[in-house]
């Protein structure tokens, strides 16, 4: 029989849940520099460390959200939370295998997308119908806090301990074994549904296609293209002109960046999520203008003016879309569409690895400057479509 407790106990437990798992995603992120030199990878191949565990993600949240309108939301999130811990292990055993890096990347990705997009859901339906502005917060915040402890926690140990590509990785799985009994006694919010046909679904109504097609969609796929560079490419291309402290620098602009999601409160909470999504957008912009600036002159100081503004472009992205979709979800495709948000933003890690391979081609002057030019044009373009869509600013201003 099991344990039934108040709501707000159960929404903290899930809570705790979604940002051990989303710190576990950034603990191997400042180590990116030394596994360059450690197994004498080029910048391409650096990248790819970092955003292979996309293509899990990607894969994990095509079938997740269907998979947990089907069976319920704890089959889908206690097993995925497990993975999570052992792909820390397989970071421990793999790192000084290329091919070893990648798959317990993946194997991260995999278990990330499904706990991070069904675990929103779950969160969504423990709040209850007029909540969705603040669930979306809860996810927001607890994610983007998770996303940002690891890296320092990283930075302490490279400093202070030895064996720093070990130990960080041994307190996420024991931190991942905590949470697992945590999450256990919380209650399940939809139940198996035994003749429901499992298939791959988006989720969006009918009636709200327009809005996420036009509002939604040409925003969310900047969710992660703005803080992936701040977390990945910017500190890695500045770390020739760092003199000392490259990992620590590493570190900062990731924690910075990861924690700058946290400023979206004030701004989707008095605006609301289609007002703040330009807004959002523009500092996304304006982040990548000071990070390719940076680059261009080696001041490497200006990566961390930089990161907050990715960062609360992401947090407000994030925020913004989780609650315009929550607003027009069906109880019967919730999971899917919560999953979709994710689906449709998580490719966006893979913006370093798009910059390199361009700069393959011509200079990674010039594919910086392309993709700040696709940013701005975007956000033009969200700005306008809000404004004509008439979407509503969805739910009441969060406290």
């Amino acid at each position: 029989m099991q344990l039934r407790l108040p709501m707000n106990r159960q929404v903290a437990r899930i809570a705790i849940g979604m940002f051990v798992v989303a710190y576990g995603t950034n603990v191997s992120t400042p180590f990116l520099v030394l596994y360059k030199d450690r197994l004498a990878l080029s910048a391409s191949q650096t990248m790819a460390i970092f955003v292979v565990y996309v293509v899990g993600i990607l894969a994990s949240l095509v079938l997740g959200g269907a998979l947990s309108d089907r069976f319920g939301r704890r089959p889908i999130v206690l097993p995925m939370m497990a993975m999570s811990g052992i792909a820390s292990v397989g970071m421990i055993f793999g790192r000084d295998e290329f091919i070893a890096l990648l798959v317990s990347r993946l194997v991260l990705g995999a278990a990330s997308g499904a706990v991070l997009g069904v675990g929103a859901a779950w969160l969504l339906e423990l709040f209850g119908p007029g909540n969705e502005q603040r669930a979306a917060l809860t996810t927001t915040l607890v994610s983007f806090a998770g996303f940002g402890g690891g890296a320092p926690v990283s930075a302490v140990f490279h400093w202070l301990l030895p064996a720093p590509l070990v130990l960080p990785f041994l307190l996420h799985v024991v931190a991942i074994v905590g949470a697992l009994g945590i999450v256990w006694p919380v209650s399940e919010t939809h139940r198996s549904k035994p003749g429901h046909r499992v298939r791959p679904s988006f989720g969006v109504p009918v009636a709200a296609r327009r809005t996420f097609l036009m509002v939604i969609l040409p925003a969310v796929i900047w969710m992660f293209a703005f803080p992936s560079m701040g977390f990945a490419l910017f500190p890695v291309l500045i770390s020739d002109a760092v003199e000392v402290g490259e990992v620590a620098i590493a570190a900062a602009a990731g924690t910075i960046t990861a924690w700058g999601g946290l400023g979206a409160k004030p701004i989707v909470g008095r605006l609301g999520g289609r007002v703040a999504l330009p807004i959002g957008m523009a500092c996304g912009t304006l982040g990548y203008v000071i990070g390719t600036f940076a680059f261009v002159t080696d001041e490497w100081p200006l990566v961390l003016v930089a990161a907050p503004l990715l960062g609360v472009a992401s947090g407000v992205i994030t925020m913004s879309c989780l609650a315009l979709a929550g607003a027009m979800a069906t109880n019967e495709q919730r999971g899917s569409l919560t999953s979709t948000v994710y689906l449709l933003g998580y490719p966006g890690m893979t913006m370093p690895l798009i910059v390199t391979s361009i700069a393959s081609v011509l200079t990674i002057s010039t594919a910086l400057v392309m993709v700040t030019i696709a940013a701005a044009v975007a956000t033009v373009f969200v700005f306008f479509a809000g404004m004509r869509s008439g979407a509503p600013a969805v739910g009441h201003p969060v406290g």
